[in-house]
C-alpha cells in the first residue's frame, strides 16, 4: 500500500555514484523547446514529492532545475543544425566541436524527473545523455539513461548539433525500452557494486526517425579486433566540457582517444573494471581526452564501426581513462530486440516504463510509476502519488486506459459510470490530463466487463470488447478521432460468461496479433489468439497455465520487467503484487512468478 511503502523507497537512489566511481550519464540542461509550439509550463508536482525525488546530494552529476516545460515531438526545419558559436571554448574535455551533419548516427536523449535542491524542495530536474541509431524506432545508449527517472519522461533528438536549437532536428518519444537483465542497479543501490554492470538498453520509439538519421554499424559478436591496445578511436557525445558546469552540455562534440590494454584499464580501476564486458579508452596526453556527464550511452568508434556504449569513469572527467561497454559482448542480445513486435505499455508519463493506477476504498486514485527494471530491490516501483487533487472516482464501476484512442500516440483513462456512461480522460502524453472529462459513450451498462486492445482488426487502431451476461462478446472500433468507426458494434464472439476474467494483453505470441486470456472459475488461462483482420485464428483457445483463481485482480501492463517482453501482474488474496514473466513469444520465462510490494489488497482497483 501506498504511504508506508512509499515512505521507506525515499533517498534510496544512488545513481551517479557507485562505490567512487562516477556514471557519466549525468549532465543536464534547460529544457529543449518545443515543435512549432513550446510548452513553457512544467507539469504539477505530487504532493508526495519530496518522498519520491532524488536527493541532491544523489542527483545524476550535473543535473540541473528544469524551467520549461517538455519538447514537442515531429520535425524543426531542417534536418541538421550548423557548428554553433562556442566564443572560442572547447566543449568537450579535450576534444573539438562536431556538426549532428558528421554523425547522422548519434542522437542526444533528454530525461524530465523530479529531484530535490540543495534545500531539500522538491522539484523538476532534466539529464541529458548520447545515443545512436539502431533503425528508425530504436536507439542504443546506457542502462543507466534509461531506469529509474520518478515520474519520467523522456525524448530522442536527433540532428541538433546544439540540442536546445528549435531550428532544426527531430524529436522522437520513446515508447518502450529494453534493459539488459543483468544491469546491476539493485546493487548500486545497496551499495555493494564496484561499477555498473551490464549497462545497455535499447529505447523502442513512437515516432519514426526519418531515414536521414542513419543507423549505426556495430561491432560484431565476438569480435576482438578493433580493441587491440593502441587502436585509434573516436567519441562523440552531447556530455560536459566542464565536470562542474551542467550548463556545457548538450552540443555535440567529438575526440580521438586509444584502446587501452585490459591490464592498463585494470590498473586504473582494480575489480570494477570487466574485461569480458568492458573496454576502456584515452587519449595521449595528460589530463586526457575522455567522455563526461551527458556523453553516457553514446558511441566510441573504431574505423567507422561502434564498439562501446559511454558507460563510467572517476571524477574529474580527463584524470583516467572512460569505460564503455564492450559490443562484442552485446552484439546478440541487443540485436534480440529489434524485431520484437507491437508491445504497448501502460506508460503515462512517457518514460517508455509501465506504470500502475489503484484506487483506495475512499475512491480515491493512487498513481505507482515505474522504474523501468523489477530488479532493481523495489519491485520496479520508484514513484507514488495519491492523487487527491482528481476527485472521487468511487462513482465508477470499471477504470482502465486505452493507447492512442484520438491517433496521438498518448495513452487516455477512460471510466463507466453506474448509468453506463462511458467517459474519456484525454493526456498529454507525458502524464497530465488535458481538457478534463469527456462523455464517448452511453448504454455500457449492458456489459459485464469492458477490455480494451490495440489493433485488433489490423488497422492500427486501437479497440474496446464489451462483454455481455449472456456471453457475447462485442467490438467496438475507435475511428481515430475519439469516435466510433461501427458505433453499435460488432459480435466476435460468443460462450465468453465461462470465464470470470478476460485480458488483452496485446501481441502474446511476438508476432504483431493481438490475443486474448480468459480465466475459468477454476483458474485455468485459455489463450486465443486473433487472425488479425478481426477474427481467430485458435478460436477453441489453448490452455496456457492453471491455478490463477488465486488472483482476485491481475492484468496485463505490457512489460513490467524492463526486457520489453509482456508481462502478467497480480495481487493474490494475502494482497502481495507479484509479477509473471514471458519470452514474448507465447512461454513462460518466470510461470512461478516474484513478489514486488505488499498490502495492495487495500485497493478495490488496479488498472
Amino acid at each position: 500500500m501506498s504511504a508506508k511503502s512509499k515512505s521507506r523507497r525515499s533517498g534510496r537512489r544512488v545513481v551517479g555514484v557507485v562505490a567512487g566511481l562516477t556514471i557519466g550519464a549525468t549532465a543536464v540542461l534547460s529544457p529543449v523547446g518545443a515543435a512549432q509550439a513550446a510548452s513553457t509550463d512544467l507539469p504539477p508536482l505530487p504532493d508526495n514529492a519530496k518522498l519520491v525525488g532524488v536527493p541532491h546530494k544523489k542527483l545524476p552529476a550535473g543535473a540541473v532545475r528544469a524551467t520549461e516545460g517538455a519538447p514537442r515531438a515531429g520535425s524543426y526545419g531542417s534536418v541538421f543544425t550548423n557548428r554553433p558559436t562556442l566564443d572560442g571554448k572547447t566543449r568537450v574535455v579535450n576534444g573539438t566541436p562536431a556538426n549532428a551533419s558528421e554523425f547522422p548516427s548519434v542522437v542526444g536523449i533528454r530525461n524530465l524527473f523530479i529531484g530535490w535542491d540543495e534545500n531539500g524542495q522538491a522539484g523538476w530536474y532534466e539529464s541529458t545523455c548520447t545515443g545512436t541509431v539502431l533503425s528508425p524506432t530504436k536507439v542504443l545508449t546506457a542502462a543507466h539513461c534509461t531506469v529509474d527517472y520518478p515520474f519520467g519522461t523522456s525524448w530522442v533528438i536527433a540532428g541538433r548539433t546544439n540540442l536546445d536549437d528549435e531550428t532544426a532536428g527531430f524529436v522522437a518519444r520513446v515508447a518502450t525500452t529494453w534493459t539488459h537483465q543483468g544491469y546491476n542497479l539493485a546493487a548500486q543501490y545497496a551499495g555493494t557494486a564496484l561499477a555498473p554492470v551490464d549497462d545497455v538498453s535499447v529505447l523502442t520509439l513512437k515516432d519514426a526517425l526519418p531515414a536521414t538519421y542513419t543507423p549505426v554499424s556495430l561491432s560484431g559478436q565476438g569480435d576482438q579486433a578493433p580493441y587491440t591496445a593502441g587502436t585509434s578511436a573516436e567519441i562523440v557525445g552531447y556530455g560536459m566540457s566542464d565536470p562542474n558546469d551542467g550548463g556545457s552540455a548538450g552540443i555535440l562534440h567529438k575526440g580521438t582517444v586509444e584502446m587501452k590494454s585490459n591490464t592498463d584499464c585494470s590498473s586504473s580501476y582494480g575489480a570494477a573494471y570487466d574485461a569480458n564486458r568492458m573496454i576502456c579508452a584515452a587519449g595521449s596526453t595528460t589530463p586526457t581526452t575522455d567522455t563526461c556527464h551527458g556523453d553516457s550511452g553514446g558511441p566510441i568508434f573504431v574505423a567507422g564501426k561502434q564498439v562501446g556504449i559511454t558507460s563510467w569513469g572517476k571524477d574529474p572527467c580527463g584524470t583516467t581513462p572512460g569505460v564503455y561497454e564492450r559490443l562484442s559482448y552485446y552484439n546478440s542480445s541487443i540485436s534480440s530486440d529489434l524485431n520484437k513486435h507491437g508491445l504497448v505499455n501502460l506508460d503515462w508519463t512517457g518514460d517508455g516504463h509501465s506504470d500502475l493506477f489503484t484506487r483506495g476504498p475512499d475512491g480515491i486514485l493512487h498513481f505507482f510509476t515505474g522504474s523501468g527494471l523489477s530488479s532493481d530491490g523495489y519491485g520496479g516501483i520508484n514513484g507514488y502519488s495519491k492523487l487527491n487533487s482528481w476527485g472521487s472516482f468511487a462513482g465508477y464501476n470499471k477504470l482502465f486506459r486505452t493507447y492512442n484512442w484520438n491517433d496521438d500516440k498518448t495513452p487516455s483513462m477512460m471510466a463507466r459510470d453506474g448509468a453506463g456512461n462511458l467517459y474519456q480522460w484525454k493526456t498529454d502524453g507525458e502524464g497530465t490530463i488535458i481538457g478534463g472529462r469527456t462523455q464517448i459513450g452511453s448504454g455500457w451498462g449492458s456489459f459485464t466487463d469492458i477490455m480494451v486492445t490495440n489493433n485488433w482488426t489490423g488497422d492500427g487502431r486501437p479497440n474496446l470488447m464489451g462483454r455481455k451476461a449472456d456471453g457475447t462478446l462485442v467490438l467496438y472500433t475507435s475511428n481515430g478521432a475519439g469516435g466510433w468507426l461501427n458505433p453499435k458494434g460488432t459480435v466476435i464472439g460468443t460462450g465468453w460468461n465461462s470465464f470470470n476474467v478476460v485480458l488483452t494483453p496485446g501481441s502474446w505470441l511476438g508476432d504483431g496479433k493481438q490475443s486474448l486470456i480468459g480465466r475459468r472459475p477454476t483458474g485455468e488461462l485459455i489463450l486465443f489468439n486473433s487472425d488479425g483482420v478481426g477474427g481467430w485464428s485458435n478460436p477453441k483457445g489453448t490452455q496456457i497455465g492453471s491455478g490463477w483463481g488465486g488472483f482476485p485482480v491481475f492484468l496485463s501492463p505490457g512489460d513490467w520487467s524492463g526486457d520489453n517482453l509482456i508481462d502478467l501482474v497480480g495481487v493474490n488474496e494475502s494482497g502481495a503484487l507479484r509479477l509473471y514473466t514471458t519470452n514474448g513469444q507465447g512461454a513462460w520465462l518466470d510461470a512461478k512468478g516474484k513478489q514486488l510490494d505488499t498490502d495492495w489488497d487495500y485497493f478495490n482497483a488496479v488498472f
